[in-house]
Parts: structure tokens; sequence; C-alpha cells
């Protein structure tokens, strides 16, 4: 692992921990894994992947699928991209099934921007086809791709009565950062501004995490999760950085979120290593319960091998 003060749990040790379970008779295989994510046989939780374009949202869902299947947890993967064009993960809910971006370019005679908007219309005009579709769906988890313009999800309308179709009182937010756009103090402030917008205006629990980490150096990654984490080391790298007037503007953000002790609290995160996906599936834990005890209750034991 990659940066160990922050203990991110891979894969493989959340194996680990589901082999000694069952070596304790802790567990009745796929049983243990049900307990976990859904205590009270109600719908799922919705988990919504949110983020810039390139921050790797599809990515993640596709990484949550695959290594998912690898725990035995059932997890339904939906696309509200109409604007993709091909996705890594197994969908079972898509909706370019119901939309297709160039068929609404060709029909109203709108650029690509434009047709983005009007499907995002379009689709909430659907309501009632969508939640047919949803009606006949069960699993664990439900994790949900949202569309690469990170604005076309958190500023419509649209949006708002998607989530009241997947469930509000079981939704939440995994907010990505960017990690190239991160690098830079201004860079960084402008994403925690982004999140805590994308936060404000959904109404939904929202979790930060630093995406795409393999593509980050060590002193890299290091430096910025001491930004997430000490915001007086982002503000004294903001005075440091050229930036005139925008490194300024910068402060002066960072500031009023401070005075409102907004801190983006970053978790690593990589789909490519399959690094914080355990994280991921905490935090869902930890607003509707499940994982996070029994998780922390065998912290020692991973802590032992992680040390080998």
């Amino acid at each position: 692992m990659r940066v160990d003060s922050h203990e991110l749990i891979s894969s493989a040790e959340i194996f680990t921990l589901f082999q000694f379970c069952k070596s304790q008779h802790r567990v009745q295989g796929r049983g243990f894994i049900r307990h976990l994510m859904a205590q009270d046989g109600s719908s799922p939780p919705v988990l919504f992947v949110v983020g810039t374009a390139g921050s790797g949202k599809s990515s993640l869902v596709t990484a949550m699928q695959r290594w998912s299947r690898f725990l035995e947890v059932e997890t339904l993967t939906i696309n509200l991209d109409p604007g993709a064009e091909r996705v890594h993960y197994d969908p079972e809910f898509d909706v370019r099934d119901m939309i297709s971006l160039s068929d609404v370019m060709s029909e109203y005679d709108l650029g690509p921007n434009g047709a983005q908007i009007l499907a995002a219309d379009l689709l909430a005009a659907q309501a009632s086809e969508i939640a047919e579709e949803l009606e006949g769906l069960s699993g664990d988890l439900m994790i949900i791709d949202t569309p690469g313009q990170v604005e076309l999800f958190a500023f419509r309308e649209a949006s708002i009565h998607l989530i009241d179709i997947f469930g509000r009182d079981k939704a939440l937010i995994i907010y990505l950062f960017d990690p190239m756009l991160s690098r830079s103090p201004s860079g960084f402030v402008s994403q925690m501004l982004l999140s805590s917008i994308v936060e404000f205006r959904l109404g939904l629990p929202c979790k930060n995490f630093l995406s795409k980490v393999d593509l980050l150096d060590e002193d890299e990654l290091e430096k910025i999760i001491e930004w997430s984490e000490r915001l007086e080391s982002l503000e004294h790298a903001l005075y440091e950085e050229a930036g005139g007037q925008r490194t300024e503007f910068a402060i002066s953000q960072l500031r009023l979120l401070q005075d409102f002790a907004v801190s983006p609290g970053l978790t690593p995160l990589s789909s490519e290593l399959e690094e914080g996906l355990a994280d991921v599936l905490s935090f869902s834990q930890d607003i509707f319960g499940g994982m996070a005890d029994v998780r922390d209750g065998f912290a020692s034991d991973l802590g032992g091998d992680a040390g080998d």
C-alpha cells in the first residue's frame, strides 16, 4: 500500500478478513457479506459517483463491480451518462437504452452540450419508466455513474428528481478529486469548492476521494493529503504559488471554507490498483450501518498481516 498512515485496505486484505471470519465460524458464506451490506432487507444503499470530466467515475464503477464480485457482494451498476461512448461494466440500467445523445442532437439540432442538457431533462420526464425498470432490481449495493460534466448532474432539477426516484433516504455521494488538478494549491481549492457546492446542492452525505492516485508520485500524494488534513498548510502553499489575483481569490475562498469548518478529508483511491475501494464500502456502512463495526473489530488482525 502506498500511504501507510491512511490505512488503505486492498481487496486482498478484505478477502483475508473474509477468510478469517469464515475460519472462526462467524459467518456462513455469502450471508456474512449480506449482513454487512443490508441488515433490514430494505432497498440497498445508493452511491452516486460524482466528479469533473476525466476524474475516474466510470473506472470506479467498473472496479467496484469487479471487486464486489470477488467478495460475492451483489452490486447493481447504473449508467446515467447518455453521452458515454462505452463503459467497461455491465449496467443493470443504462440511460442510453432510453435516450440516444446522437438522436437528440439530430432531432433538436443541438450541439453536444445542449443535447446533454436536454437529455437530462428528457430522462427526468420519463421518471415513471425508470421507476418500472428499477422495480425488479435487488442487490446489496447500487452504484451510479453520473454524466461526465459535473454541472449536468449537480445543477439540473432533473437530478434532484432522479435522486428521489432511486431513494434519497438511502443515497450518498462519492466525490472524486481529479489528481492532476489537485497538484496545484489553487486547483485543489477549486475542487474543495466544487465538492462543497455539490453536497449543498444535492443535500446528500458526501465523502471526498482523491482519484487515480497511481498517477501521482509519492511526494505529490503526501503533499495533497497533507493539504486535505491541515488547511493551514494549504494556505501557506497558496501564498507561495505565483498566481496573482487568482491566488488571492483562492485564499479568500479557503478562509470562507475554514469559517464553516469545511475540510475535504481526502481518502486516496485507485481503481486501477483497487486501493481505497473498501473505504467506499465503509462510507456507506458508516451512514447506514454494518461494515464499519466489523472492520474495526478485525483491524488488529489486518494490521498484523500488513506489516509483514
